[in-house]
C-alpha cells in the first residue's frame, strides 16, 4: 500500500501543482499549487484555531476528558501514570472499571503497547505493576465489541469511512491455519504472533493451529484491525449515518481541528447510534491518508484533493478577514 507522501505527490501534480521536499528526513514537504505555497509534514494536521491543543490526540488520556466533557459516547476510562503510580490507587481504578477491559499505552499508537481482554482488576494490577516502568502513562478501557471503523472527517463533513477488517486466512482445504498464517506472513509488514494470545481467538472459533480450513472458510487471527499485520479495510463512506455523522463533528470540534480520523465501534454504520453499541475510541489529529486509497473492497476516495482544496479555500477566507480588518 503506497504510502503518505507519494499519493501526496501524485495527487497535487495531477491538480497542476508541484511537491517540492524541504527536509525529508523529517517528512517536511512544500506544496505549491493554486498560486499558494504551504509547508506540510507527512500527515495533515489542520487547527481550527491557534490555541489549539496540539496534544489533544496525542495523548489517550486526554482526548478521553475532552471526549466526555462534550458528553460523547466513549468508554468508561481510568489513567495510570508514572511518575506517581502507587499500586493500592490503581486497584480502587480499576474495580471502578466493567471487565473485559485493555490496558493501552497513552501516547501509543499502530497497535503497539496494547494489553486486551483482560478478565479481572487482578490481572489488570499484574500488569500495570509490570509495564508501567516502560511507559509515561497506561489507560485501562471498558472494552466494547462490534466492528471498527474509521471516520475521516474535514470541516464537520466525512470525507472517507473504513470498515477496519482485522488479520485472517482463507482455508484451502488442505493447509492448517498455521501453514495458512505463515504464507500470510510473507507479505506483510509485521507477523502477528504465534503465541497463547493467538491460540485463544482461534479456539474461540472452534479452531486450533493445526486445523484445516475447509475451502473458503475463513479464521481470524486477530480481534482488532492491523494493516500491518494483513487487515483489509471496505469503504463505507456514503453508508455513515447522519447522527454518527453528527457525533463525529462534536468529536473533532472537541480537539479544536478540522481534520481527524475517528476509530469508532459499533455494530453497523449506518444505523442510528442509539439502536446498538456504540462508542468512540480514539481520534487522530493528523490521520493516515493512504488507507482511503484502494481499500481492499469497495471506491478509492481521493481525500488529499479534498484536504487541499479545503486548505485553499481556508487560506483564501483567512486573507480576505484579515483585509476587512485592515481597512476598518
Amino acid at each position: 500500500m503506497i504510502k503518505n507522501p507519494p499519493l501526496i505527490k501524485k495527487v497535487v501534480e495531477e491538480m497542476g501543482g508541484t511537491f517540492e521536499e524541504v527536509i525529508p528526513e523529517r517528512g517536511c514537504y512544500n506544496i505549491h499549487v493554486g498560486g499558494k505555497v504551504f509547508l506540510i509534514t507527512r500527515k495533515f494536521r489542520i487547527a481550527k484555531n491557534f490555541i489549539s491543543i496540539a496534544g489533544a490526540t496525542t495523548h489517550k488520556d486526554l482526548t478521553y476528558t475532552l471526549l466526555r466533557r462534550r458528553f460523547l459516547p466513549t468508554p468508561e476510562t481510568v489513567f495510570f501514570f508514572r511518575k506517581n503510580f502507587e499500586i493500592a490507587d490503581a486497584t480502587t481504578k480499576l474495580f471502578s472499571l466493567k471487565y473485559p477491559i485493555i490496558i493501552k499505552d497513552s501516547s501509543g499508537s499502530n497497535s503497539q503497547g496494547i494489553f486486551p481482554y483482560i478478565k479481572t482488576p487482578e490481572e489488570a494490577v499484574a500488569i500495570l505493576t509490570e509495564e508501567i516502568s516502560n511507559f509515561r502513562s497506561l489507560i485501562a478501557q471498558e472494552m466494547i465489541f462490534g466492528k471498527e471503523y474509521r471516520v475521516l472527517m474535514l470541516d464537520n463533513r466525512v470525507i472517507g469511512a473504513l470498515e477496519m477488517i482485522p488479520p485472517r486466512v482463507f482455508g484451502d482445504g488442505v493447509s492448517t491455519i498455521k501453514k495458512l498464517i505463515e504464507e500470510k506472513q510473507t507479505s506483510t509488514h509485521r507477523k502477528t504472533p504465534i503465541d497463547s494470545v493467538l491460540e485463544k481467538i482461534l479456539k474461540e472459533q472452534g479452531f486450533s493451529l493445526e486445523h484445516i480450513l475447509n475451502a473458503g472458510e475463513i479464521a481470524s487471527i486477530k480481534k482488532s484491525s492491523s494493516l500491518a499485520e494483513g487487515g483489509e479495510t471496505r469503504d463505507v463512506t456514503e453508508l455513515v449515518n447522519k447522527k454518527i455523522v453528527s457525533i463525529c463533528a462534536k468529536a473533532t470540534d472537541a480537539i479544536g481541528d478540522y481534520l481527524a480520523g475517528i476509530d469508532i465501534i459499533c455494530e453497523d454504520i449506518s444505523i442510528d447510534p442509539k439502536e446498538q453499541i456504540f462508542g468512540i475510541l480514539e481520534i487522530n489529529g493528523k490521520p493516515d491518508i493512504y488507507i482511503h486509497y484502494n481499500p481492499t473492497f469497495g471506491k478509492s476516495r481521493n481525500v488529499i484533493k479534498d484536504i487541499i482544496n479545503f486548505i485553499l479555500k481556508l487560506s483564501t477566507t483567512q486573507k480576505s478577514n484579515l483585509s476587512k480588518k485592515e481597512a476598518c
